[in-house]
C-alpha cells in the first residue's frame, strides 16, 4: 500500500520485479509509467498477465534483463522511484560479503540514477543480512554516491509472516523507503 499511495504521476522502475506485485501496485495508485524488470522470462509472462488482468498493462513496460547490467544503461532522472526487491544475496553466513558488496552495488547505483526529491524503496528478504548490516551498506552507499537519504519508512514482514523472538530465522525482511536529497540540503 506504501508503494501505491507513494507513485501518483510517477515513473517507477521496480527492479527484480518477479511476478510484479510492486510493479502493479504503483500503477494502480496512479504511477504514469512502470518498467517492470526481470532476469525471468517466465516471471515477466506472469507479471504481464497480471498487468493484463488488472487493466494495467498501457502503463507498463517489461523488461527482461540483469538489473545489475541494466541499472548501468539509465539515465540520471529517468525515474522519480527505483523499486530495488531482489531475491535474497546470502542464504548462510558464509556468503555475507558477497551478499553485502551485491546490495551496495545496486543500491550505490539506484541512488546515482535518482534526482534530488526522488525516491528510492529497498527490500532484503536474506535472514543473513541483519538490519544493522543492511544499514551500514545503506549509509556507505550513500556516502559514496554522494546523497543523503531522508527515511520515510522502514519496516519488516507482516503478522502472515510472523517473527518469532525465539527463533532468529524468523526475522528476515527489511523494507527502507527514502527520498533522495542533494547533500548540504
Amino acid at each position: 500500500m506504501l508503494i501505491r499511495s507513494l507513485a501518483k504521476e510517477m515513473t517507477v522502475m521496480d527492479c527484480f520485479t518477479h511476478t510484479g506485485g510492486f510493479a502493479l501496485n504503483a500503477a494502480y495508485g496512479g504511477a504514469k509509467h512502470v518498467d517492470a524488470v526481470d532476469i525471468s522470462e517466465t516471471a515477466l509472462k506472469q507479471a504481464r498477465a497480471n498487468a493484463v488482468l488488472n487493466g494495467l498493462e498501457e502503463r507498463m513496460s517489461f523488461v527482461q534483463a540483469d538489473v545489475f547490467e541494466h541499472l548501468n544503461t539509465i539515465q540520471k532522472g529517468a525515474y522519480d522511484l527505483i523499486i530495488l526487491d531482489p531475491p535474497a544475496f546470502t542464504k548462510s553466513r558464509r556468503t555475507h560479503d558477497h551478499a553485502f558488496q551485491g546490495y551496495k552495488r545496486i543500491n550505490k547505483k539506484a541512488m546515482e540514477l535518482l534526482s534530488d526529491g526522488s525516491y528510492l524503496a529497498t527490500c532484503s528478504c536474506s535472514r543473513f543480512m541483519e538490519s544493522q548490516d543492511f544499514e551500514v551498506m545503506l549509509r556507505e552507499s550513500a556516502d559514496e554516491a554522494g546523497v543523503m537519504l531522508k527515511q520515510l519508512s522502514c519496516t519488516q514482514q507482516n503478522a502472515d509472516h510472523p517473527i518469532l523472538w525465539n527463533s532468529e530465522d524468523t526475522s528476515y525482511l527489511k523494507f527502507y523507503l527514502f527520498q533522495i536529497l542533494e547533500k548540504g540540503r
